[in-house]
């Protein structure tokens, strides 16, 4: 049950990260840093979203893969049902920013995959 919490918590932070963001016309690094230094409240509030919903969906990453390990092993439960609508959530995402969801996305499956433990949860040594 506490999965549809970070669910939630996690969309609505990724939400909140893409809308304040900073918008950013130029494609040069220099404009880009001068359109976040033009911007502090907006950048520094939308960071702090980014760290909070990458920790949260990080640990979601991190119980879906152990999830999925289980399942490999041939045993099914219904928390399994978290990946698909996980999937869908960040599908959600992307159609309010596609660039800030695709960063979001890839540090919270980064930080999800680092901090799996596999040797305590019965996978292969590496």
């Amino acid at each position: 049950m506490h999965y549809i919490y970070r669910l939630i918590g996690s969309f609505i932070l990724g939400y909140l990260f893409i809308k304040w963001f900073p918008e950013i016309e130029s494609n040069e690094a220099s404009g880009m840093i001068i359109e976040l230094v033009l911007h502090p409240v907006e950048f520094f509030a939308s960071s702090i979203m980014c760290i909070l919903g990458f920790i949260v969906q990080g640990t979601l990453v991190k119980a879906e893969c152990l999830f999925l390990i289980r399942m490999s092993k041939g045993n099914l439960h219904k928390e399994l049902l978290i990946v698909p609508v996980h999937a869908c959530m960040i599908y959600g995402l992307s159609l309010f920013g596609i660039w800030e969801t695709l960063i979001f996305s890839f540090l919270a499956v980064f930080y999800g995959i680092i901090s799996l433990d596999l040797r305590r949860q019965g996978g292969h040594h590496a």
